[in-house]
C-alpha cells in the first residue's frame, strides 16, 4: 500500500494537501533547517484544520544542547495534538538515562515518536532495534541536502540492513 506523505508549512498548504488526498501531514519549516520545527501557534491551528483527515507529525528541530530540552520539546510538540513527534538521530542516544527517559514518556503519554536519521551521515543501524525496544514508533531515513536522493548515498542493501 503506498500512503502519502505531504509536508507543510501552513494552513492552506495543508488544505491543499488533505484535498490532494494526502495521508500523513508533516509540519515543519524548511527555512529552519531540513527539519525545522514549526511554530507552535501554526502546528496547533494545522491539527485543528486537519481534524483528523490525516495523520500529522511534527518535528522538533535540528539541533538541541542537551536532553533536557529535546525532552521538553517532545512533550512541547505532543501536546499540541499531533500525531507524531519526530526528532533528529542524536548522540544523546548513546545516553542510557536519555533513552530510559524517553521510554518512560512514549509509555505514559501513548506518544508516536520517530527518530529521523540523515542518509548523509550514517549511523550504526544495529540502533534501530534499541529504539524499537524503547518504544520508538519508527525510524525514517532523510536526506538533510534535497539536492540528493538516498539511492545516491546508500544501497538497497544497507536500506534493507
Amino acid at each position: 500500500m503506498i500512503r502519502l506523505l505531504v509536508s507543510v508549512k501552513n494552513v492552506q498548504e495543508a488544505l491543499d494537501a488533505i484535498a490532494a488526498g494526502a495521508d500523513f501531514i508533516d509540519l515543519k519549516d524548511p527555512s529552519q533547517g531540513a527539519l525545522g520545527s514549526l511554530d507552535n501557534a501554526l502546528c496547533e491551528q494545522i491539527v485543528l484544520v486537519v481534524n483528523q483527515r490525516a495523520m500529522v507529525s511534527a518535528t522538533i528541530g535540528d539541533t538541541h544542547v542537551d536532553t533536557q530540552t529535546v525532552l521538553d520539546l517532545i512533550e512541547e510538540k505532543w501536546a499540541l495534538g499531533v500525531d507524531i513527534v519526530k526528532l533528529p538521530w542524536s548522540l544523546f542516544f548513546n545516553d542510557k538515562h536519555f533513552l530510559y527517559a524517553l521510554g518512560e514518556m512514549l509509555r505514559e503519554k501513548k506518544m508516536k515518536l520517530i527518530a529521523v536519521i540523515n542518509a548523509e551521515h550514517p549511523v550504526n543501524l544495529s540502533w534501530i532495534s534499541l529504539l524499537a525496544e524503547t518504544g520508538f514508533y519508527g525510524v525514517m531515513l532523510d536526506t538533510v541536502y534535497k539536492g540528493h536522493h538516498l539511492l545516491s548515498l546508500m544501497d538497497i542493501p544497507m536500506i534493507n540492513a
